[in-house]
């Protein structure tokens, strides 16, 4: 069998989700990190240059647009195995059948899932996009020569909007609830699913994944909005 035609059965479209959704976890690990600089009391200096960094540098771009590519590509084929299997079943059950052959988490992947897309396109045209294409003011640092685009005064200004504080943290909470199923779910397609492992690899998708990332980026708009 082809490497084309093997990605396109179920077994192939789970693997490609489960590598994909992997990607995305060190994603938001990484992501987490650099926003947590909002927070330094330093005028934006800090976040700005991470910013400048992040914008400008080759290789990171490169990173970036792939990392687009594959939130689509995650995207596209988890719709494709949700509209399957509901096609295989389309019947619902009379009584639930209860946690038999899929936990709560899992039948919410979808609706989470389709939350956290939105969340992405209307983060990526209120920040991303004024950053690289739209207009936005400069801020000058002592030591740092050239003007760098002030990203931190223009997501301080969005987080004092208390709507906009409450759709990014109850993306978070979708965020939260996708990352606990996916990663076991991805970890358990890789065949990870051992009793030697399946106490890190639930503690890591639970509290690291599940709670303290999500947590980590609810806390900065609602930090922000309450220091304003």
């Amino acid at each position: 069998m082809k490497w084309s035609q093997f990605f396109n059965t179920s077994i192939g479209k789970k693997l490609l989700v489960g590598a994909t959704g992997l990607f995305l976890c060190s994603f938001v690990l990484v992501h987490l990190v650099g926003n947590l600089q909002l927070l330094y009391k330093d005028g934006g200096k800090a976040f700005n240059s991470y910013a400048q960094f992040m914008g400008h540098n080759s290789l990171i771009q490169f990173i970036a647009w792939g990392l687009k590519i594959v939130i689509l590509l995650h995207a596209f084929i988890a719709i494709q195995l949700t509209l399957k299997n509901r096609a295989a079943r389309p019947v619902k059950y009379a009584v639930n059948p209860g946690n038999q052959t899929s936990s709560w988490f899992s039948r919410q992947m979808a609706i989470m899932g389709s939350i956290l897309f939105i969340f992405i396109v209307l983060h990526l045209s209120q920040l991303w996009g004024k950053f690289h294409y739209g207009e936005m003011p400069t801020q000058t640092y002592e030591g740092i020569a050239e003007p760098l685009k002030d990203l931190y005064t223009v997501t301080y200004d969005l987080f004092t909007n208390p709507l906009m504080v409450l759709i990014y943290v109850i993306s978070m909470i979708a965020l939260s609830f996708h990352l606990i199923h996916g990663f076991k779910s991805a970890c358990q397609t890789f065949g990870l699913n051992h009793s030697k492992y399946n106490g890190i690899i639930n503690f890591i998708g639970v509290w690291i994944f599940g709670i303290l990332i999500p947590v980590g980026f609810a806390a900065i708009p609602v930090i922000i909005y309450l220091n304003k």
